[in-house]
């Protein structure tokens, strides 16, 4: 029997590079017509949680100056969105938890005083260490102008969560880290 090379090799590899390019080609237009719908409706949710947080601000402008480091690439200031009123700004600061990575937005009035957090991603397991993320938990912080230590358990300040002292500590952190901003910054002017 006589083996022909292109049949039996180059045209089933020639259908397969077709299909793969047909399908990559697909992708990337499904792509670029999902992502700036993505980016609005992502826009629209951080613009209303910062709203939720900060009730006073009428609406926001990203803050261009320097941005919190207090260990890198582990506690920092993502961003600072300054509220057009002058009635504060909402810092959205990421921080080290138990799963990795937790971001959260604390708000801050023109006075240095938490008005409000919320976390808005993080990758802990539910249950016990995401009790933190409670707003009742949450709600320590507000009215506080300076906390005592990064570290929940040393501040004296916050009733912490026994058994998840990670994401809390994570949690102070954050809320430390955005009262250090709103010192850098000089206040709200």
């Amino acid at each position: 029997m006589k083996s022909n090379t292109y049949k039996e090799y180059i045209a089933p590899v020639v259908v397969l590079v077709c299909i793969c390019l047909v399908i990559t080609a697909a992708l990337a237009l499904v792509y670029g017509i999902t992502n700036p719908i993505i980016d609005k409706n992502a826009k629209a949710t951080a613009d209303k949680t910062r709203t939720k947080l900060l009730k006073e601000a009428d609406s926001f402008t990203e803050y261009k100056g320097k941005l919190v480091v207090e260990q890198p690439g582990a506690v920092y200031i993502q961003d600072v969105y300054l509220a057009n009123n002058k009635s504060g700004f909402v810092a959205t600061a990421v921080t080290k938890s138990f799963g990795g990575a937790l971001t959260m937005m604390v708000g801050v009035n023109k006075s240095g005083e938490i008005t409000g957090i919320e976390v808005t991603k993080h990758a802990d397991t539910p249950g016990l260490g995401t009790k933190d993320f409670d707003h009742g938990y949450l709600k320590q912080y507000k009215g506080m102008k300076a906390l005592k230590s990064t570290n929940v358990k040393d501040d004296g300040q916050i009733k912490f969560i026994t058994g998840a002292s990670v994401s809390g500590s994570a949690i102070h952190y954050g809320v430390y880290a955005a009262l250090h901003q709103y010192k850098q910054m000089g206040g709200v002017k």
